[in-house]
């Protein structure tokens, strides 16, 4: 049978293009759809960092608000595919009570006042997020089997809407165009994603930018503690030795941004960093790890 590499001739040529412009296009879209990666440790203030990214501001005379920070919460998605109808076929309903036990459900129900949804949520109660929790940070194995059903389901969502914002397909709604402001000359996808490191090296490899949120372990377990009143100590402990502890996140992280002092210091420090990724991701010093990847995977296929 003869190979690609006996064409001579016009054809040979005619390969050769095709697989230079497919190589091409995957070295603009790989930079394209390069997103920031947003994490930190429970209660350092991570969710604050992501309103604030979301916002549009202007200081010391540079404009990041020409900059559109588009914001994907990885911790709503976790959020939704617990409920039974939300994602399809994506909901991880069902399958946690499989495994957990009908323990995990909320028993009591607000109340609602069309008669439809009040049935609806009789037959299927929702998932008791805090249930579920002392479930898994008390036992190691269990936390994995929940990791184990919800991460790749997660992950496929994100991917998903990275793609769907990074190419800016989300200006189309209901098939009616959506104009974006003539301002906003630069797209910075930023996912909101509180367990990047702990998804592993290929997680790490998805973000060209990883920014890290971070304060003093002592400051991180007093804020857990304030705005979880309803858990006790030894709880909020166990939420912080789950994860990877935040020196550590710290120390991988491209950016950092210290919460130790008040929101007003916070909100100065994340502007300057929103300056300062708008010109790595979207300027000349563009993040390249998922670059140099689908320039390698070109090159390959110029030449096998």
């Amino acid at each position: 049978m003869q190979s690609h590499h006996e064409y001579s001739g016009p054809l040979h040529a005619a390969i050769l293009t095709i697989r230079l412009v497919v190589f091409l296009s995957g070295v603009i879209v790989g930079t394209v759809l390069q997103p920031v990666g947003l994490t930190g440790g429970i209660a350092t203030g991570k969710s604050t960092v992501s309103k604030l990214f979301s916002e549009s501001d202007t200081v010391n005379g540079c404009d990041p608000g020409d900059t559109e920070f588009v914001i994907i919460d990885v911790d709503g998605i976790a959020h939704d595919i617990l409920l039974p109808d939300k994602f399809g076929a994506d909901s991880v309903y069902h399958r946690l009570i499989d495994e957990f036990g009908e323990g995990i459900l909320r028993t009591e129900e607000k109340e609602i006042t069309q008669a439809s949804e009040e049935s609806r949520i009789k037959r299927n109660p929702p998932i008791d997020r805090r249930k579920l929790g002392d479930i898994v940070f008390r036992d190691s194995q269990k936390r994995r089997k929940l990791n184990s059903i919800t991460h790749p389901k997660i992950i496929k969502i994100m991917i998903h809407q990275i793609i769907m914002e990074g190419l800016n397909f989300t200006c189309f709604s209901r098939g009616k165009y959506k104009q974006q402001s003539p301002k906003k000359k630069r797209r910075v996808v930023c996912v909101d994603i509180p367990l990047l490191f702990e998804g592993g090296i290929p997680m790490r490899f998805l973000f060209g930018t990883v920014v890290v949120v971070a304060c003093s372990p002592k400051l991180q377990l007093q804020r857990l503690q304030k705005r979880n009143t309803d858990l006790s100590l030894e709880q909020c402990k166990q939420r912080i030795a789950s994860q990877i502890p935040i020196e550590e996140k710290a120390r991988r992280a491209n950016v950092v941004i210290q919460n130790n002092s008040d929101f007003d210091q916070l909100k100065s420090e994340v502007r300057k960093v929103k300056s300062e990724i708008a010109n790595i991701v979207v300027g000349k010093q563009r993040g390249i790890e998922l670059s140099w990847l689908v320039v390698g995977m070109g090159i390959l296929m110029l030449f096998v």
